[in-house]
């Protein structure tokens, strides 16, 4: 099955309304995307530039703790005397969830979870895995609650496909609870980053992503899940 097209509405749909509040000769051009955070102002981008905030319009500063974040800029203009440098106004960001991924002999399965999630989107860039899950989230809760880990599967893997596995773990506020009813969930979701660079090596493999969610349309779901999987490939 290939991965889902996105239902949801996310800071990728979004800042296309941002960036049209501004006039087209206020900026060269907006680039959204994922970013590591080298400091409080300065965003490093997967393709090797390097941005400086030095307008912020997204009503609140990148707190430091993150090391990812998905984010939309408007570029606009280049620093003098520099390379692949520019500055740029930030209209919106979205933190990352950023952790290596857990080796399949080292997944206990009861702390890695088996509860359902969804992969909505899915690239790679930067040496990354980057993801937009989404799962079912008990009314109340916090997101901190609901962790979740990319298991590597080293066993099946080799050097033209990579195995990996999503993996969610609700602590006990899941649809699978069957004290609470399905009727108390509505839907979460995050960005996710996950470095691979080390796993993928120099070849060129096919990621193979395995997840699973709950059978049903967007109105109505059932406790039972089904295996989902998608391809990406290493460019």
């Amino acid at each position: 099955m290939k991965l889902k097209t996105l239902k949801y509405f996310i800071l990728i749909a979004a800042t296309a309304l941002l960036a049209s509040c501004f006039p087209e000769s206020d900026y060269m051009y907006n680039d959204t995307g994922m970013f590591t955070l080298a400091g409080p102002t300065k965003l490093v981008a997967d393709t090797g530039d390097i941005y400086y905030i030095t307008e912020n319009n997204a009503g609140a500063v990148i707190p430091d703790t993150l090391k990812r974040v998905m984010a939309s800029c408007d570029v606009l203009e280049a620093v003098s005397g520099k390379q692949n440098e520019y500055n740029v106004r930030l209209n919106d960001f979205s933190g990352a969830i950023c952790k290596a991924p857990v080796p399949l002999h080292a997944a206990d399965a009861a702390n890695v979870g088996t509860d359902g999630i969804n992969i909505n989107q899915a690239w790679i860039s930067g040496g990354y895995l980057n993801l937009y899950v989404s799962y079912a989230l008990y009314q109340g809760a916090t997101k901190d609650k609901h962790v979740i880990n990319l298991v590597h599967d080293n066993i099946r893997s080799n050097s033209d496909t990579l195995y990996f596995e999503m993996h969610h773990n609700a602590h006990g506020d899941s649809p699978e609870n069957t004290d609470i009813s399905l009727y108390d969930f509505v839907f979460g979701g995050r960005y996710a980053s996950f470095p691979i660079s080390d796993i993928v090596g120099t070849g060129k493999p096919v990621i193979h992503i395995e997840w699973d969610w709950y059978i049903g349309d967007e109105y109505t779901y059932t406790r039972e899940k089904s295996t989902h999987s998608g391809n990406i490939p290493v460019l």
